[in-house]
């Protein structure tokens, strides 16, 4: 465990790190930036057209990234993606270690699930960072970006559930049992709509159609992905997994 040193030695202490706070807040901050960023830019921005108006989990009018960078909302976006993303990297170190604790996998297999995570959260900061620039290098730094926040999280959270489902009953006296449930219904979803949207130009041919069908798989794939975290929290909370590092002073 980490050890800090401060000036004057011969005592210790222990500071209680809570996880579940970190997992939940990873979760909770881009579900709330993307829809207050949507909402200022509805409200006070001038930058959304009005085709870009609708409920887009259902009318899928507007991508997140056209909601979040058209207008003032952006730098909100801005200002909560990228602390979320340095909590994300957090989550997945702590993910490690509570499977370390539960011992249910090898340390193989945990360091995978954490370096997963890794590459999705790294590549999140890229997205939100040079998401509103212009330029081919930037445009690319935005499109693979998302693509490998979303690919890496996205197969992070599958290795993760992989891991739990065998154990589910037997883990914490069976009171994982309903998180692991829920985890497997949220990370089933965002597969089943990544299956479709890799179909759907088989399906449809209307441009303006497969269009809106991106965006609307592009908003329900990112909220089960972030509610994801959110169960994990619940999972921490449940086994009261805690970290106490050692303070020297």
């Amino acid at each position: 465990q980490p050890e800090f040193r401060h000036t004057h030695p011969g005592s210790r202490h222990h500071v209680v790190i809570r996880p579940a706070t970190t997992a939940f807040l990873a979760g909770a901050i881009p579900i709330a930036a993307a829809h207050v960023a949507y909402l200022i830019n509805l409200t006070v921005g001038t930058g959304l057209d009005p085709q870009y108006i609708c409920m887009p989990h259902t009318d899928g009018c507007v991508s997140i990234r056209r909601a979040a960078r058209s207008g003032p909302g952006l730098h909100l976006f801005r200002a909560l993606v990228l602390p979320s993303a340095v909590l994300l990297l957090f989550s997945w170190e702590y993910v490690r270690e509570w499977l370390g604790d539960l011992e249910i996998c090898s340390r193989r297999r945990a360091w995978l699930i954490t370096g997963l995570g890794y590459i999705g959260a790294i590549f999140l900061i890229f997205y939100a960072t040079w998401l509103g620039t212009e330029g081919d290098w930037y445009r690319w730094l935005r499109r693979y970006g998302v693509i490998f926040y979303f690919s890496g999280t996205a197969m992070a959270q599958l290795l993760l559930v992989w891991t739990l489902w065998p154990k589910r009953r037997q883990l914490a006296a069976g009171r994982l049992l309903t998180p692991i449930t829920v985890l497997t219904a949220l990370v089933s979803v965002q597969w089943a709509l990544g299956v479709f949207s890799a179909l759907k130009r088989l399906i449809f041919e209307n441009p303006e159609t497969i269009d809106r069908i991106e965006n609307i798989i592009e908003w329900c794939y990112a909220l089960p992905m972030a509610t994801c975290f959110i169960v994990i929290a619940w999972m921490f909370r449940q086994t009261d997994f805690r970290l106490k590092p050692e303070i020297s002073v």
